[in-house]
């Protein structure tokens, strides 16, 4: 049996994906308030876009996506997400680091992603 999401996980992964877009769109908009750290902003910038970029399944979470399915496309993610952090981590460029912090972000609530779903699989599975 394959359940589908719970109402809750579900939740979680449209919230993870609506955070790193506001927090693209943040970002944006500070990049174009503080000239003086603009540079920063604008590598924060095309590391979440990047991310978007990598999420874009999570934008419309289809409510038959099972928790099995899930877990696959995060594991995905999280891989691809820290072969990027390994290539920004070698470049060093003043917009690397920005970049670099935008995808760490990212790495934090991924990970916590990854782990309410490993639990909620657990449970479907007793």
């Amino acid at each position: 049996m394959n359940p589908t999401l719970n109402p809750t996980l579900h939740r979680a992964v449209s919230s993870f994906y609506n955070l790193i877009y506001e927090a693209q769109a943040f970002a944006t908009a500070m990049g174009r308030i503080d000239s003086a750290d603009q540079d920063r902003y604008v590598g924060r910038v095309e590391g979440l876009n990047w991310v978007l970029d990598r999420c874009q399944e999570f934008e419309n979470v289809d409510q038959n996506l099972t928790t099995a399915s899930l877990q696959k496309l995060l594991g995905d993610v999280k891989s691809d997400l820290d072969h990027e952090l390994s290539i920004q981590r070698r470049e060093k460029g003043r917009r690397a680091d920005g970049r670099e912090e935008a995808l760490i972000f990212v790495t934090d609530y991924l990970a916590s992603l990854i782990t309410a779903t490993e639990i909620e699989s657990a449970k479907s599975q007793v």
